[in-house]
């Protein structure tokens, strides 16, 4: 039977992404579009990997989903409430076609982000199967070549088993860490506190239960800060904040101070490089800072955008070494052509283990800030506003490509090589403010623009408070 009725989810593209409520994707909507899924796959020739975080309206929308795929003859493999790493390591693991995930998205709890894979693990954006023009009339199966649903429990299992024996973690072991990690509520508490406690970690945890209801999107302003003060007082070496699908993190020196991005990205980077003379990596474009760090290194760069799979999919076509952008994103293409951040907390870690000069981490990530700070200017702000509601106003003021949300912030692309960043610390009522331009009247420009326009937001949100 075929269907050729119009269809149209244009409205369910968010940063160009499948994505919506539970009231949008109702499951009538979730079966069709799961059919349209199997139907571009091939049908009955296809084997799709299913996984979502705890949320009870993710987990309606996957079933609902998964159904419309089996309804075209295409099989599933469930493997129920699983992070995106073992989402990723499942797709390889079983060959699989494709692989989708469903998890809260950061900034906007009440939506639902559905991001598909393709079996080489990158994402495939929106357009390339949901626009209008590219979906395929829907062939339902016969009765009797309805595929079945597969259930796999021992998902998270295989991944760590398979994590532990890839690296070589013996120095991790020796160290005897203290780390506190907050899983956002999401079934990174299923699998990394435990990868960590059996490399003799001490593992304290934060939001590491099934939530009620729709939670407040985590990592928030209030969570950072409470991660921040934890680690603090717990006097652990590393705090650990993933975002709910556990694709993206954020870490913490043991000052409760976040470290940025750049900075990790340079250490892992360092680590990549360890027997090489040379190497080619993939970074997005407000990473440019770090481009003098690289020539030093003999490391070339080639700088790309946040279109979902992009970096990824560079990094793949020009066999690079690593990839990174500043939404907590660092992808290792040896283990997995998407992010991997465990794998990254466990390299930084190690890095930091190797180091024979510092004691504490803070230290250590020092020598790691190459950024010149001669092209930065910053300044405090302190919201009339939650922080948390003025971040989210900033980032969905642009669906497109051009403000990243950087899990305790966002930053906005304002030009080649200049940007500016608005985001929280260890005070979750105040907020940082910050440009990069190499020339002055840029940043002064620059930050008169990012001011007005975070003020302009502030008392917008206050007055309607009123």
């Amino acid at each position: 039977m075929q269907e050729n009725r119009e269809l149209d989810f244009s409205d369910l593209k968010r940063k160009n992404r499948l994505a919506g409520t539970a009231s949008e994707l109702i499951p009538e909507v979730a079966s069709t579009l799961g059919a349209i899924l199997g139907t571009h796959l091939g049908g009955e020739e296809a084997v799709v990997v299913s996984a979502r975080d705890f949320r009870k309206d993710t987990r309606m929308i996957s079933r609902a989903f998964n159904a419309g795929l089996i309804s075209v003859g295409t099989a599933v493999f469930e493997l129920h409430a699983s992070s995106l790493p073992v989402l990723q390591f499942a797709l390889r693991r079983f060959s699989a076609h494709c692989g989708v995930h469903f998890a809260s998205a950061h900034r906007s709890s009440e939506k639902i982000n559905v991001r598909i894979f393709d079996q080489t693990g990158i994402e495939i954006p929106f357009p390339e199967i949901f626009n209008k023009e590219k979906i395929k009339p829907i062939k339902r199966s016969q009765p009797e070549k309805i595929a079945d649903i597969l259930s796999v429990k021992q998902a998270n299992d295989l991944y760590r088993a398979a994590i532990s024996s890839a690296l070589g973690m013996d120095i991790l072991r020796e160290q005897k860490f203290s780390v506190v990690v907050d899983c956002a509520l999401g079934p990174v508490a299923e699998v990394f506190p435990n990868i960590l406690a059996e490399l003799g970690f001490n593992v304290l945890t934060l939001n590491a239960f099934k939530p009620v209801g729709i939670p407040e999107s985590l990592p928030s302003p209030t969570s950072l800060s409470i991660l921040s003060r934890t680690t603090i007082a717990a006097k652990a070496d590393a705090g650990i904040a993933f975002d709910p699908s556990g694709s993206r993190v954020i870490f913490l020196d043991e000052t409760g101070k976040i470290i940025e991005p750049h900075i990790v990205a340079t250490i892992l980077l360092q680590n990549k490089m360890i027997g090489r003379d040379k190497g080619h990596v993939i970074l997005s474009e407000t990473l440019c800072p770090i481009e003098d760090w690289l020539k030093n290194n003999n490391i070339t760069v080639d700088f790309s955008n946040e279109y979902p799979g992009e970096i990824s999919r560079k990094i793949q076509f020009q066999r690079a070494l690593f990839g990174a952008n500043e939404q907590g994103n660092y992808i290792h293409p040896t283990i997995s052509n998407e992010s991997e951040p465990f794998v990254s907390t466990l390299l930084l870690l190690s890095s930091f283990a190797r180091d024979e000069k510092h004691r504490f981490l803070s230290t250590f990530v020092e020598q790691y800030d190459v950024i010149n700070k001669e092209f930065i200017k910053r300044k405090t702000y302190s919201p009339y506003s939650e922080a948390d509601a003025l971040l989210r106003r900033l980032y969905e003021s642009d669906n497109e490509n051009q403000i990243i949300n950087t899990l305790n912030g966002v930053k906005m692309i304002c030009g080649k090589a200049m940007w500016c960043q608005v985001s929280t610390g260890i005070l979750p009522n105040k907020i940082t403010l910050k440009v990069y331009a190499k020339e002055k009247t840029e940043r002064e420009k620059l930050m008169d623009t990012i001011t007005n326009k975070v003020e302009k937001i502030d008392e917008e949100i206050t007055e309607k408070k009123l």
